[in-house]
């Protein structure tokens, strides 16, 4: 590969070093902190020191996302973020938000005393200004969620359905008024039950039988396990699966270790992320190269295939500019060189080699 001036300008495989893979930069959409530290901070030090810990581990674009927390600490740290984006810091693509508005029933490790099931009209902060938004996730079924999703579609904004009670339907009427994507699937929705004989599927199955729907994937090994990760890929594809690594504060360090989460403790064990009350899952620990790693060799998704969810798909799905993702001439020489063993060898952004 050949590049002048932060630009490619050839493809073409060197020989150089003939067992390196060069892979497009990873792209994260999907994603709370690491290292203990978190982007629901005011800081940007902070934003930057999670944003490299994530660099040296391959993702060279991601959007950082902002959980559920107090009114305050959420505007504090949307407008670190919108600060970040206008001036263009390297590698911050835009913004997610998720939370407040979520089904308590599915609020997984979101503060109960702060989530809040009813959108009010007019919008409310977070989500009454989206400058620097990418994507909202949302349960869209709440009272008041119509306004928010018109609001997203207006402003270009990816509506997301997650932590929600949802039923097929729910979610028909949603797509129908803008809704594009679904985050982590088998993680915060509603899905299959039944009642006697009679079964009544879920988002998570209406999801899963949908045509058009992009949705996101932990494929961790405890979101989801390798039996689940292949019946996602199968269902819908890698044009519409995108890996994510939902990666929380404890990303990185070690089992036992404890950090903070919207005002409370969480514990990394046994390689999760669990809330202090032990009863769910508060992100991942992994980085989205773990993630990949995770798709190829246990859930045995083919390496271009699962580059592809880690890449351009999703992408695609937030809608970020064309190239981003991919490796092609006139883009960014922005990539990743893994060894065989898909560890990092190296990391190159703009032209210049950062890890």
């Amino acid at each position: 590969m050949a590049y002048v001036d932060g630009r490619i300008v050839d493809v073409a495989a060197s020989s150089d070093a003939p067992d390196v893979l060069v892979l497009p930069g990873l792209v994260d959409v999907h994603c709370h902190g690491a290292e203990g530290r978190s982007f629901g901070s005011p800081r940007p030090e902070t934003w930057r020191a999670v944003r490299r810990a994530h660099l040296r581990h391959g993702t060279t674009t991601l959007l950082p996302t902002l959980a559920t927390a107090t009114p305050d600490a959420m505007a504090a740290a949307l407008a670190t973020g919108r600060r970040l984006v206008a001036a263009g810091a390297p590698g911050i693509a835009g913004l997610h938000l998720e939370g407040p508005f979520v089904a308590p029933p599915f609020r997984g490790a979101h503060a109960a005393g702060l989530v809040r099931s009813r959108v009010p009209v007019p919008l409310p902060p977070p989500v009454d200004d989206l400058d620097g938004v990418r994507v909202v996730t949302f349960a869209p079924e709440l009272p008041g969620a119509d306004a928010l999703l018109a609001s997203c579609v207006r402003a270009g904004v990816t509506a997301s359905a997650g932590h929600t009670a949802a039923t097929p339907a729910d979610l028909d009427a949603a797509a129908a008024a803008g809704l594009t994507h679904v985050a982590h699937l088998w993680s915060g929705h509603s899905r299959l039950e039944q009642d006697g004989p009679v079964r009544r599927p879920g988002l998570l199955e209406a999801v899963l039988a949908s045509d058009a729907f992009t949705a996101e994937a932990i494929m961790d090994g405890r979101h989801l396990t390798a039996v689940l990760a292949r019946i996602a890929y199968r269902c819908l594809g890698p044009d519409r699966l995108c890996l994510v690594s939902d990666a929380s504060p404890g990303a990185g360090l070690h089992d036992g270790a404890s950090f903070d989460l919207a005002g409370g403790t969480a514990t990394v064990r046994d390689g999760v992320a669990w809330s202090a009350d032990g009863r769910s899952y508060c992100g991942s620990t992994s980085f989205l190269l773990d993630v990949l790693r995770f798709a190829v060799r246990v859930a045995g998704i083919g390496l271009v295939d699962a580059v592809r969810m880690a890449t351009t798909t999703p992408a695609r799905a937030v809608g970020l500019p064309p190239g981003t993702g991919d490796v092609v001439v006139g883009g960014p020489a922005t990539f990743v060189l893994l060894r065989p063993d898909l560890s990092v060898a190296g990391v190159v952004e703009g032209g210049e080699r950062v890890v």
